[in-house]
């Protein structure tokens, strides 16, 4: 059976959006599509900020850049442990065969603990590389995206010069030479 927007609902939708709450937001939190909490707030004469969508979102990309640096810091962290330990001496243990531990210290990891030390280090690195990567061409969306919004705005200030500078200059009229009757002697 479908659901229908009840008036609890659009009790709802109007106390989110008093928030400031974003029309996605506000979506997740009811359990209902985006384009449904679009149409009833069309209907109920609501309206979302686009500034302060692209605010948050702006904010919202920053956080993302931030946490993805953060990633890519510990993943190179743990290319480098790994890096070292397969370098390193390791300590093997096992049993004697009177049952007895031992435990023996070789120069390097057996070839297996090696290989797959070496794997965890590559795949660190790939990860890594692959969000910096990602950072380097949200950087050029960025730059593309401010010349746009920069275009813009230089468009808008050049139609009001315009605007203003024919507000400001003379007609045509006023320019012209008071017409008077002139006539050439007759000879």
């Amino acid at each position: 059976m479908a659901r229908t927007f009840s008036a609890e609902d659009e009790e709802r939708l109007r106390h989110f959006h008093a928030e400031g709450a974003s029309r996605n937001d506000i979506a997740r939190r009811m359990g209902w599509s985006v384009g449904t909490i679009t149409n009833h707030a069309q209907r109920l004469g609501l309206s979302f900020d686009r500034e302060a969508v692209r605010a948050a979102t702006n904010a919202r990309q920053v956080d993302l850049r931030d946490r993805r640096q953060r990633i890519q810091e510990q993943l190179l962290d743990l290319a480098e442990r790994a890096i070292e330990r397969a370098q390193d001496r390791y300590l093997v243990h096992g049993f004697s065969h009177t049952g007895e531990s031992v435990a023996e210290w070789l120069q390097q990891p057996p070839a297996k603990e090696t290989k797959d030390l070496t794997l965890a280090a590559s795949s660190a690195l790939t990860s890594a590389m692959k969000l910096a990567q990602a950072d380097a061409e949200s950087g050029v969306h960025e730059a593309r995206s401010m010349l746009g919004d920069l275009g813009e705005a230089l468009t808008k200030v050049a139609r009001q010069i315009g605007e203003a500078d024919t507000a400001t200059r003379p007609t045509t009229d006023a320019i012209r030479p008071p017409t008077a009757s002139w006539h050439a002697p007759r000879a």
